[in-house]
């Protein structure tokens, strides 16, 4: 599910989705009372699916609020009236139970494994995705660029707040971009040094 959104997301083709279903699956995905997702049915939740499931509603919820004119500056934070999953839910999940609290230090899949380098990676990764709300930017658009596959570049964050917080201001991890999952920034650098350097 999550290469198959993100393509669509690549090449400008939401319209596609069957939202419905999507919605269906992807809520079927969180579990009560863990918080935490599994990858598919009848499988216990895992740390790494914070990501790989939870990567997919930042994009999901784009398609339903349709391109903004997001102004591309960042406020000091956003709240939703209607959240499609249970943040809170999988932010307790990573925090109670990702942590490796012994000297190796990470993050791993459930309580009594190990923390690996993989699990680490994409536990933050959800963590970053359950922290800020991404808005499509439709104010990016640019004629000249039609058919350059510009829409991986049209993303704009703000910090997501809770009424009722469960984690200190200063616990908030980095912005990872919705599809590249690097640092908010990056790509649009990356793809501005080569679009400069033009052809090879």
């Amino acid at each position: 599910m999550y290469s198959n959104i993100h393509m669509k997301v690549v090449v400008d083709m939401y319209r596609y989705l069957d939202v419905p279903g999507f919605i269906s699956w992807l809520s079927a995905r969180q579990y009560a009372p863990e918080g935490g997702f599994s990858g598919r049915t009848n499988k216990l939740v895992d740390g790494c699916y914070s990501h790989w499931i939870g990567g997919c509603w930042p994009l999901l919820e784009a398609c339903l609020e349709g391109p903004t004119q997001h102004s591309g500056e960042v406020s000091s934070s956003v709240q939703s009236p209607v959240n499609l999953y249970s943040r809170d839910g999988l932010i307790r999940y990573i925090l109670c139970c990702c942590q490796d609290q012994g000297k190796r230090g990470g993050l791993r899949d459930k309580p009594s494994h190990t923390s690996d380098s993989y699990h680490t990676c994409y536990v933050l990764a959800g963590l970053s995705s359950a922290q800020h709300k991404w808005h499509y930017n439709a104010s990016a658009e640019n004629t000249e660029e039609s058919g350059t596959l510009s829409s991986p570049y049209r993303w704009t964050s703000e910090p997501y707040v809770e009424t009722t917080q469960i984690y200190d201001k200063e616990d908030r991890v980095g912005t990872l971009h919705p599809i590249f999952v690097i640092p908010e920034g990056v790509a649009e650098e990356t793809r501005a040094y080569f679009t400069s350097k033009g052809s090879f």
